[in-house]
């Protein structure tokens, strides 16, 4: 199975961010991505709460079968990027 992982902050998620893993799937020949909202971002001091994000990220792809919302990052306390997380 081969599967993408799209991270970010999904504040808020968006059309774009849809459109950037539908286009993955066809592009890389993709089973699934996962997205996966960070937990701490590090680019944003005032960033909506974690669980707002994605809780909003599962509204998003909830008509999607290729596509899932993931807890991976929320008790992680320190910033860090999607690579420090994988």
């Amino acid at each position: 199975m081969n599967i993408g992982v799209l991270g970010g902050t999904f504040d808020p998620p968006h059309d774009a961010h849809l459109r950037i893993a539908e286009r993955s799937i066809d592009q890389f020949t993709l089973d699934r991505v996962i997205f996966i909202p960070s937990g701490n971002p590090w680019q944003k001091q005032d960033a909506t709460s974690y669980r707002h994000r994605y809780e909003m990220t599962k509204i998003l792809i909830r008509d999607s079968n290729d596509l899932r919302s993931e807890e991976h990052t929320s008790e992680l306390q320190s910033p860090c990027n999607l690579v420090c997380r994988l």
